[in-house]
């Protein structure tokens, strides 16, 4: 019986983007009978294939791979889709006794797949707090966010705290959807969006939540290589071409059946591509982007802006990778290790990509001798024990999800800046999401930066201590640097 439970299992990798994770895919598809069926939420679309880093047709060896390229570029494709179509291809997969392999960095594309959590029969989960942009709203969700237009952010903040204080507890005001997002489930379902978390983990503490025998490898990159593979890797994709698909892109949105969705939401389908937004000032200035207008500008000043949008575009890349990491650490990895003692069971390990020019024996051999154990029913190692990497890594890592009601937001007085701090004259607040991700902000190289210079250059604030958000005020204008989302890149 565990034979028949282990042929129909499932092997998944995850990791930040520029690690290595569709090379180790079909390393291990060669070595198992494996198809590879993608779970990033770009790779989907059709076409720009450099903007949206695709495997190429003769990197894949010949490995089957699903859902790839597959969605035109006009359309919106959801968490919900991918989900049934993820499913669907596994289970074909699984008829022709071959072992389906999930590969991505979207990493709630990967989390939909593995675990059943939804309570109610909606096109949204309600019970968590993670509400992917890309989610299917019903005609009641829509009429909710329709009439609250004109609500200021801080209006629907104020109404929230007192509909529902836990989930106010868990929101910046200006995160606008968010915020939106806890009033909707209130108002839609007539129970507070803090009581349907509350049944929803309840739920997963009892039942078999996991719906496949799983094999998780998580592809890890110290962070400063990774930084720097990641700067190199922009550098490439520019040289690749990377501008005639930016530039074709902004041409599409030009016709309205190309891309749908206003040209200046960044949120939605391809648009939401790290480098699509970075370079649309040198798209607009240069009369290519859609609503520029006269002959646009030409040699320096064109170059200006062009070498600062490579420059934001590896910035975003680098904070992207951050957030997938955070995702990994505090919610996929403890979600797999917490099914350490149910029936179906999802066995996390970490490869250490750091040093590529050990990546036969530091990922391709242990990963193709763990999966091989994994699908033979044979005994797998300690996973702690596969490098010092995995073993540090995984002693930082809580064994259980930390209940997504316990945590509460924390602001960094030190590396938050006044509009006359800041270099753009923008201010701007750093904001925490729990106490994990707090302790990690505080041991990083940017807040130790950011308390040296203020200790030395302003004596006066060198003491300002990170606080609480017990009580908020909203400024002007303010960006949230947290890892809540909100800026909703591709996972």
């Amino acid at each position: 019986m565990e034979m028949a439970l282990v042929r129909k299992g499932l092997i998944a990798i995850t990791g930040t983007t520029g690690v290595g994770k569709s090379q180790l895919a079909i390393e291990l598809a060669r070595a198992v009978n494996g198809e590879v069926i993608n779970a990033d939420a770009l790779q989907v679309y059709k076409g720009y294939d450099i903007i949206t880093n695709k495997v190429t047709k003769d990197e894949t060896l010949r490995v089957p791979h699903h859902l790839l390229g597959f969605v035109e570029p006009s359309k919106e494709y959801s968490v919900q889709r991918f989900e049934q179509d993820a499913l669907q291809k596994i289970g074909e997969i699984h008829q022709r006794n071959r072992v389906p392999i999930l590969v991505g960095g979207t990493n709630y594309y990967i989390q939909s797949v593995l675990f059943r959590k939804s309570l109610i029969n909606s096109s949204r989960t309600v019970g968590s707090l993670d509400d992917p942009a890309d989610a299917e709203k019903t005609p009641a969700e829509r009429a909710f966010e329709a009439s609250k237009t004109d609500v200021s952010n801080q209006e629907l903040w104020e109404e929230l705290r007192r509909v529902d204080p836990p989930m106010a507890e868990k929101w910046h005001p200006n995160n606008r959807r968010k915020v939106l997002r806890s009033l909707e489930v209130s108002c839609t379902t007539g129970k507070k969006h803090s009581e349907w978390i509350q049944e929803s983990e309840a739920a997963r503490g009892k039942e078999e939540t996991l719906r496949f025998p799983t094999l998780l490898f998580w592809l890890y990159a110290d962070t400063n290589v990774l930084n720097k593979r990641l700067d190199e890797r922009v550098d490439k994709m520019v040289d690749r071409g990377l501008f005639d698909e930016v530039s074709q892109l902004a041409k599409d949105l030009n016709n309205a059946n190309a891309l749908s969705g206003p040209s200046g939401n960044f949120s939605l389908g391809l648009k939401q591509a790290i480098g699509f937004r970075e370079f649309d000032p040198y798209l607009k200035a240069t009369a290519i982007a859609p609503d520029a207008g006269g002959s646009g500008c030409v040699g320096s000043k064109a170059e200006v802006l062009k070498q600062n949008g490579i420059a934001d575009m590896k910035t975003s890349t680098r904070r992207y990778a951050k957030r997938q990491i955070s995702w990994i650490r505090n919610k996929l990895i403890p979600e797999c290790r917490a099914t350490a003692e149910k029936s179906t069971r999802a066995h996390a390990y970490i490869l250490d990509a750091s040093d590529l020019g050990s990546w036969d024996t530091c990922v391709q051999e242990k990963g193709v001798d763990i999966a091989k154990r994994f699908m033979s029913n044979e005994s797998l190692p300690d996973a702690a024990n596969v490098s010092p990497a995995a073993e540090a890594l995984f002693a930082e890592i809580k064994g259980n999800p930390e209940s997504l009601l316990s945590w509460k937001r924390h602001y960094c007085n030190v590396c938050s800046k006044t509009a006359d701090e800041a270099k753009d004259g923008v201010a701007y607040d750093v904001w925490l999401n729990g106490d994990d991700e707090y302790n990690q902000h505080l041991r990083s190289r940017q807040h130790k930066k950011n308390l040296r210079y203020r200790k030395r250059i302003l004596p006066s604030l060198g003491d300002r201590s990170s606080q609480d958000s017990d009580t908020l005020a909203v400024p002007a204008k303010r960006i949230n640097l947290g890892s809540d989302k909100s800026d909703n890149a591709k996972q």
